[in-house]
């Protein structure tokens, strides 16, 4: 049986950006086989960790790292598992977030420091040798929407990039294949505005507020050079697989 290679889903499965998700991961990757399996339903098990080849961990919309939802609490657990057993891994924002808190960091939450739509991250001197941001530019624009955010890193982790508003935005976990960033690599401008057209309501009551983040994401850049991040995870995947 060949690796599988699996988008952990980090939303309902009734949720329909959770194909949508599936359908951005698959195509930044080059992976149109990707599967989907849902910790909210119970499919992030031994099993899958057995199987795996590698693991993409997304984000959530609805769902906070910080919730005490026995699904939540199980993802933590198995994503400690995934660093501990070497699985290639990638995670975007809510990933970023779960990964950092189970391995020891700290997440807050601060409404008036979201971020929607396309930022300017900092690649950091580490960035420069890493397999998937090495000759990257180093102001890079990126794709971004949370809630939460990151305000301490984990010990055993180097830091790949820095925001202007949130300052932790990237990490590898040392001696482990995992990445992770807050922000998300496999959408560019479109799906972006396609998820927050969807999840509005989640992030703002105010039709004020809505209306200035559309502004925002409609005259944002293109992200495609951040979309490369995916297919390189791939490429040091095929040439790096697990042992």
């Amino acid at each position: 049986m060949n690796p599988r290679r699996v988008l952990v889903s980090l939303r309902d499965p009734n949720d329909p950006m959770s194909r949508q998700e599936l359908r951005c991961f698959a195509d930044s990757a080059g992976i149109p086989d990707l599967e989907i399996a849902y910790a909210s339903a119970g499919q992030l098990d031994d099993r899958l960790l057995d199987e795996a080849g590698l693991l993409f961990f997304g984000g959530s919309g609805a769902y906070s790292v910080l919730d005490t939802h026995p699904w939540v609490l199980n993802m933590l657990d198995r994503l400690v598992e995934t660093v501990d057993r070497r699985i290639p891994a990638w995670a975007s924002c809510f990933g970023f977030q779960g990964l950092s808190l189970a391995l020891g960091g700290e997440v807050n939450r601060d409404d008036a420091r979201q971020e929607l739509g396309a930022f300017a991250v900092d690649l950091t001197e580490a960035a420069a040798a890493d397999p998937l941001f090495a000759g990257l530019p180093r102001t890079l624009d990126v794709q971004l929407g949370h809630h939460d955010h990151v305000d301490r890193l984990p010990s055993g982790v180097t830091l790949l990039a820095t925001g202007r508003k949130i300052h932790n935005q990237a990490f590898k976990v040392d001696n482990a294949p995992f990445w992770a960033a807050q922000f998300h690599p496999e959408l560019r401008k479109a799906t972006t505005i396609e998820r927050w057209n969807y999840y509005r309501g989640h992030y703002s009551g105010d039709p004020a507020e809505a209306e200035r983040i559309d502004r925002v994401m409609e005259e944002s850049p293109d992200t495609e050079t951040a979309q490369s991040i995916m297919r390189r995870f791939v490429a040091w995947v095929d040439t790096n697989p697990r042992r």
